[in-house]
C-alpha cells in the first residue's frame, strides 16, 4: 500500500502506526545504505559519532551496555548536511501528503516542520531501547497531535534484527510507559521490507528491539512536528534574529532563554566526506 488512502488514515488512527510498501526501491536503499555506513564510519573515525547504547537511559537492560563496544547503537544526525539523496527523499510526495493529512488545520502559518533527520544503525548483538514515546510533555499527554514520525526500513525489518517494537492503540494513551511497561507480553513487532515507510504517531510507546543476527541493521528516522510548538516558543525566533555580538557576550542563562545552541546533537556539525559520485 503506496498511498495515503482512507483505509491507511483509518488504520493510522485506530492503532496509532501504519506501513506503507513500495515508498524506495531496492536499489535506492542500497545507495543510502552505503552513504550511511561511510557516514558512520567517517564520524568515528573524526571522534564526532553519537555512540548512544553507552547512555542506560535509552536501554532497557542496562547489563547489556559494553562500555568496550562501540558498534552496537549509533545515529548519524543531520543528514540535510551530508548528502543529496537525504533532501530528495524527506520531501517525497507521499511524505508530505502524510503530513499535509495528519496536521491539518486553520492558520496562515506552515502547518508542520521537520524536528530531526536521522540515520540509526543496530549493530549486530544491539539491545533492546526502553519503551517511551517521542513526545517530551507533561501527562496527561494531549489528545491533539504534536508529532509524527517516520521510519524508512534500508534494510528489512525482520523478526531478528531490529524490527520496531509498539503497543497498538497506545497514542491514546494520557501516560508515558512505566517501568513496569518494559516487558510487556502484548508489544507487536513491526515486519516490513526495506523501501518502505513506517509511520507512527508521537504519542505511540515503542522501542528499537534487540538485534539478535551477526548483521547491522539500518534505518532512517524522521520527525515532524506541527507548527504551533515552535510559533508559540519563538514568536520572535532569537536564534535567527539576534546580534551575534549579543550572543558572544551574553551570560549562559541569556543563551539557554534564547535557545542559542539548543537541538544541536553530537556529529550533527560534523562535516561530511567528500563524495565521489555525489548526487
Amino acid at each position: 500500500m503506496k498511498y495515503w488512502d482512507n483505509s491507511s488514515k483509518d488504520f493510522f488512527d485506530v492503532n496509532g502506526y501504519v506501513i506503507i510498501e513500495n515508498v524506495l526501491s531496492s536499489s535506492e536503499c542500497d545507495y543510502i545504505r552505503n552513504i550511511v555506513v561511510q557516514l558512520a564510519k567517517w564520524e568515528k573515525d573524526n571522534n564526532a559519532a553519537h555512540i548512544y547504547d553507552k547512555d542506560p537511559s535509552y536501554l532497557i537492560n542496562e547489563d547489556l551496555i559494553d562500555v568496550n563496544n562501540d558498534s552496537y547503537l549509533q545515529r548519524v544526525w543531520n543528514l540535510l548536511n551530508k548528502h543529496q539523496i537525504f533532501q530528495e527523499i524527506i520531501q517525497l510526495p507521499i511524505i508530505l501528503e502524510i503530513m499535509e493529512s495528519i496536521f491539518d488545520r486553520k492558520t496562515k502559518y506552515q502547518k508542520y516542520l521537520l524536528s530531526s533527520f536521522q540515520a540509526n544503525i543496530i549493530g549486530g548483538g544491539g539491545p533492546d531501547q526502553k519503551l517511551h514515546v517521542d513526545i517530551p510533555v507533561p501527562e496527561p499527554l494531549p489528545s491533539w497531535i504534536l508529532k509524527a514520525n517516520i521510519i524508512f526500513p534500508i534494510d528489512d525489518f525482520t523478526e531478528f534484527n531490529g524490527a520496531t517494537l509498539c503497543l497498538p492503540g497506545s497514542h491514546r494513551f494520557k501516560f508515558k510507559p512505566k517501568d513496569k511497561d518494559q516487558n510487556r507480553p502484548d508489544l507487536i513487532k513491526l515486519i516490513a521490507n526495506k523501501g518502505s515507510v513506517i509511520l507512527t504517531h508521537g504519542a505511540l510507546w515503542h522501542k528499537s528491539g534487540e538485534n539478535k543476527t551477526l548483521n547491522d541493521r539500518v534505518a532512517l528516522l524522521g520527525s515532524f512536528a506541527a507548527s504551533f510548538a515552535k510559533d508559540i516558543s519563538t514568536e520572535e525566533d532569537y536564534s535567527q534574529i539576534i546580534d551575534n555580538n549579543i550572543i558572544k557576550n551574553s551570560s549562559k542563562k541569556l543563551r539557554q532563554i534564547l535557545g542559542i545552541g539548543s537541538g544541536i546533537q553530537v556529529g550533527s556539525l560534523q562535516r561530511p566526506p567528500k563524495w565521489k559520485n555525489r548526487k
